[in-house]
């Protein structure tokens, strides 16, 4: 059973301008969760069905989505599909506990999954940790600046990531993660470091297959399928390898 704490001062209010859409065919939940993220500042709208979503969404243009996977017209993994050339984050509720549905819906562009019953409180932690990590655009990372790799190019500026002259769609999340690894080369970080700085979180225990995940799509994104560029050393983390003859340009 959802537990429902009012606790205003628990948490800083949400800025009012955060705008969350709320997709669940389970009336009693979505009346639930927006009712207590109305309470701590969030401006909500709540849909039932992913055929409104998509009509209420450019209208409304949400900074992040929660919504349910099994939804009667269609599947949210669909939509969350669909979102992932935007900057709208995503968090996915189910009660699908299996990680085959877990690795999915991050493999579609889930930015979180939570499975119900769960904690209100723990889902607002989880928005606003989210949140913060799309408010601060990095802010956090030291010696912002633009890398050119041979054939790959990343603008920290742009958000935009050039390989081969083309321009290559990255969800937000994964231009942070690419950004980050390609800013701090030659040094392994460990999946539970790498969600700290991109999630910007340390409480997602047992979470860390999502990294795996979102480094596999970056790689086919980037054709480093052999992992010669982002590395995994076995045991440890990830590393974003430079070699002599793969030396980063960096313009100011």
């Amino acid at each position: 059973m959802i537990l429902f704490y009012l606790l205003k001062n628990y948490y800083n209010l949400a800025d009012s301008k955060t705008k969350i859409l709320i997709i669940d065919d389970d009336l009693t939940l979505h009346h639930l969760i927006g009712r207590f993220l109305n309470y701590n500042g969030y401006n909500t709208e709540a849909v039932t069905d992913c055929a409104t979503a998509r009509k209420i969404i450019p209208k409304f243009q949400p900074n992040l989505i929660i919504s349910d996977i099994n939804l009667p017209d269609d599947t949210g993994l669909n939509l969350c599909e669909e979102m992932r050339q935007t900057d709208v984050m995503i968090i996915m509720l189910s009660s699908m506990t299996d990680n085959n549905y877990i690795l999915e819906a991050f493999s579609r562009g889930a930015d979180d999954y939570i499975t119900k019953p769960f904690d209100l409180q723990i889902l607002q932690a989880r928005i606003a940790a989210l949140l913060r990590r799309g408010n601060n655009n990095l802010v956090s990372f030291t010696n912002k600046k633009s890398i050119s790799l041979d054939n790959l190019k990343i603008d920290f500026y742009r958000r935009q990531v050039v390989l081969n002259e083309r321009p290559i769609s990255l969800t937000a999340l994964e231009f942070d993660l690419l950004y980050f690894l390609a800013n701090n080369p030659n040094r392994v970080w460990d999946r539970a470091e790498l969600i700290s700085a991109i999630w910007q979180n340390e409480n997602y225990a047992g979470d860390d297959r999502k990294v795996d995940i979102h480094i596999g799509r970056i790689r086919k994104k980037i054709g480093d399928g052999n992992g010669d560029c982002i590395k995994t050393v076995w045991g440890r983390g990830y590393m974003f390898e430079l070699s002599s003859s793969n030396a980063v340009k960096l313009a100011n």
